[in-house]
């Protein structure tokens, strides 16, 4: 009744690490430490077959490394070993990794964005009439963001199927926690359409938000991405666009991992013919949010708020309400402090409100 140790999550690297003979040392360590200590096992949870990490009719999503095989987690490794059946984004790609992995015999279907409508429904029987506990992955990262994922756990909530996150290794998150937004605000918004009028309103919603901004993209339209983006800031308010803030990262946790800090500008500068930039593999960029820009729209809320306020107030005072209740009625539908609605109010005309005491 043990679940998975760390010495047989060890023995699952196995393969992979003696395809690259330098991590040698990875796999020593890891069993000199699972000889000395004492891992504790899984409590096996009610209705779950002793010693497995999954429970039967339960649909996992599970996150799976984007570059870096040493980022695959234990529970993971667990469920991945565990579950009866897999959707894979690609099961040729799942496939190898699974071999590295050392888990064998695991049988797969596959779920993508040119097949999930036919296969939804066949997972959802799966899980719901035959009790089979499914993982889904996507070819690399977190399912449902940007990848296959999304209509099959809505469809699971719908029809009452109980859904697990088996979270790890996602771009955008890695590229957030070193990109250096100090505001702690962020939206992820994927990849931008290719071309058209949708992609003309995605680059100028992306560019109007006051929170920074996570988004996909691929080499080939990373430049006319860039320089969009220029365009698109300088529209919206920013007085130099190219001069707007941007984190990029390319092909995070793999080999030839690259970060880039620094303006619009210096950006298309890095990755266009004559930059040192390197046009390959998977880019991950975050737009900071122009300090000028949401400061310049803080205030005008404050005025359009104060506005709304005042109109508020006349109206009560054209209605015959006394000062006191008005204020008050005021102040809990605009949110303002009570001592600038009451200012408000006595800048008007003393006979606008009934009551002389409230004057």
């Amino acid at each position: 009744r043990h679940s998975m140790s760390l010495a047989v999550a060890a023995a699952m690297f196995c393969a992979h690490c003696a395809a690259w003979p330098q991590r040698a040392h990875f796999l020593r360590s890891a069993r000199r430490l699972a000889a000395r200590m004492d891992i504790s096992p899984t409590p096996d949870a009610p209705g779950r077959a002793p010693g497995r990490a999954v429970d039967p009719g339960v649909v996992y999503f599970v996150a799976t490394p984007i570059g870096n095989m040493d980022d695959i987690t234990l529970r993971a490794l667990k469920v991945l070993r565990d579950v009866d059946l897999i959707a894979s984004e690609d099961t040729r790609r799942t496939g190898q990794l699974l071999s590295q992995l050392g888990i064998t015999g695991k049988r797969q279907v596959s779920h993508h964005e040119h097949n999930w409508r036919e296969r939804v429904p066949q997972l959802l029987s799966r899980a719901r009439d035959h009790r089979d506990a499914i993982a889904v992955v996507s070819d690399a990262g977190t399912p449902g963001i940007s990848d296959p994922g999304a209509e099959l756990a809505r469809a699971c909530q719908d029809h009452g199927v109980t859904v697990v996150a088996v979270p790890g290794p996602c771009a955008a998150i890695a590229a957030v926690s070193v990109a250096g937004i100090t505001s702690g605000e962020f939206v992820f918004s994927g990849f931008l359409p290719a071309s058209g009028a949708d992609r003309q309103r995605r680059v100028e919603a992306v560019t109007s938000d006051t929170r920074a901004v996570v988004l996909y993209e691929a080499p080939h339209r990373l430049l006319r991405t860039l320089r969009d983006l220029v365009a698109a800031s300088a529209e919206a308010g920013h007085p130099d666009g190219a001069a707007r803030r941007l984190f990029c990262g390319r092909e995070l946790t793999k080999v030839h991992e690259e970060c880039f800090s620094g303006t619009l500008a210096e950006a298309i500068a890095h990755f266009d013919a004559g930059g040192s930039g390197v046009l390959k593999g998977e880019f991950t960029l975050v737009l900071f949010p122009d300090d000028n820009l949401s400061a310049a729209r803080a205030e005008q809320a404050a005025e359009d708020q104060s506005a709304a306020a005042r109109d508020m107030l006349e109206a009560r005072a054209a209605g015959g309400d006394r000062l006191s209740s008005a204020v008050k009625d005021v102040c809990a539908a605009t949110g303002l402090a009570k001592r600038k609605v009451y200012q408000m109010a006595l800048d008007m005309p003393r006979r606008a409100w009934a009551g002389s005491s409230d004057e």
